[in-house]
């Protein structure tokens, strides 16, 4: 069971590891694109590298960020119910968000493998392939579908959820810097 939590982590870590290589591209890119302008050069295909890279960057550390809390949780609700009310509705949230999750990462890869079939590239100045940051973001939302599967799945036998930990421990993380 421990190198099949390792292993998950691993596979997170991966994720977000991804998302700040494409954020990093991002900044990279438009460095470029600054720098050249004062040189009277042009960037061809910077305005779609982009846009690829933001997809990335935004679905691929998913995973990342939820195991570690850094998702925003709205707790208006299920925040003032206890007992196996709230057992009940913290599951159907996960199982529905991890199913929703599923069939993006599915329609997404669908996206991608019918651009990979039919050579589908951008309509930009230059012709990228779009099967590349479509399969990332299939990638990236389905590890997060993973993710919540993952803590469906200790929330189910009796344990804490990461974004419960993670809570937990911003809390005290907080107390502390207040003493």
């Amino acid at each position: 069971m421990a190198a099949l939590r390792r292993g998950l982590d691993l596979l997170y870590l991966l994720g977000g590891i991804a998302g700040g290589i494409a954020l990093a591209a991002i900044a990279g890119i438009i460095a470029a694109q600054v720098v050249g302008r004062q040189f009277g050069l042009q960037l061809a295909g910077a305005d779609d590298l982009t846009a690829f890279a933001v997809a990335g960057s935004a679905l691929l550390p998913l995973a990342y960020a939820f195991r570690h809390g850094a998702h925003i949780r709205v707790d208006l609700i299920i925040g003032h119910v206890r007992g196996r009310a709230r057992f009940a509705m913290e599951a159907l949230a996960l199982a529905l968000t991890a199913g929703l999750c599923a069939f993006l990462a599915f329609a997404m890869a669908d996206l991608a493998y019918d651009s990979w079939q039919f050579e589908d590239v951008a309509q930009g100045t230059v012709p990228w392939t779009l099967w590349y940051p479509q399969a990332a973001c299939a990638l990236g939302c389905a590890l997060f579908a993973v993710a919540l599967l993952d803590d469906l799945a200790v929330h189910l036998s009796g344990g804490t959820p990461s974004y419960r930990r993670a809570a937990e421990a911003s809390a005290v993380a907080r107390a502390a810097e207040e003493i």
